[in-house]
């Protein structure tokens, strides 16, 4: 176990550590694979082994604070449904249901459209002298494949990522503020509601109808919740 005082140093939100962060990495591998961080009051494992022994030990390692530093200090509420923050036997359940959705058939049967989302975004460019990878490519390509799968108009799509963008930014070596819940599901409802009228052969109207047995023994269809 060590310290700053001890000559490691890691700060997840110094700007310049993450600039290139594998010399501190293996620095904390090598000297405080045990690191605790005394300003922000978190300790940090960065072996494979000692990490993977964490991750399996799901009674004292939780997942249902969440798993950023500042929203686990701030307590933050997680709202229903947000199943990679959540436990066994919610977790189990869910995350079952999705892999029953997420089949190797299904996204093998999506790399034609992936293709030409991709193709798309290229053809614009194809004349620039220069591009930015991230906004012109890396930002776009998720943003349409998880749109297609959603169901999500593509007149929309822009701006849910926008206003995703904007709940995740902070200040340079500033936390975030985790104080004031700001995620909600309310605005992806009215696509659901959408679907609950009018199906597709997308995900949310499979999970609609998908049925399943909940952690309490009940045979039901997730709530609109």
């Amino acid at each position: 176990m060590t310290s700053r005082a001890a000559g490691v140093y890691y700060d997840p939100y110094d700007v310049d550590i993450h600039a290139d962060p594998y010399p501190v990495f293996r620095r904390l591998r090598e000297e405080a694979p045990l690191y605790y961080n005394e300003p922000y009051d978190f300790y940090a494992v960065s072996r494979f082994d000692d990490v993977e022994r964490g991750f399996a030990d799901r009674e004292t390692y939780i997942s249902g604070r969440g798993s950023v530093l500042e929203a686990i200090k701030n307590d933050m509420p997680v709202p229903p449904g947000f199943f990679i923050f959540e436990d066994p036997p919610r977790h189990t359940v869910h995350r079952g249901l999705l892999s029953r959705v997420f089949t190797p058939k299904r996204m093998n049967a999506l790399e034609p459209q992936v293709r030409r989302f991709c193709a798309a975004a290229l053809d614009r460019l194809a004349s620039a002298d220069e591009i930015d990878f991230v906004a012109d490519l890396g930002a776009q390509m998720p943003m349409r494949v998880i749109g297609m799968l959603l169901g999500i108009p593509e007149a929309d799509q822009e701006g849910v990522r926008s206003r995703s963008d904007a709940h995740l930014r902070t200040e340079p070596g500033q936390p975030r503020d985790y104080s004031v819940q700001t995620v909600t599901g309310e605005e992806f409802a009215g696509y659901v509601d959408w679907r609950r009228e009018h199906p597709a052969d997308d995900l949310v109207t499979e999970l609609i109808n998908a049925e399943f047995e909940d952690e309490t023994g009940a045979v039901r269809t997730l709530t609109r919740d």
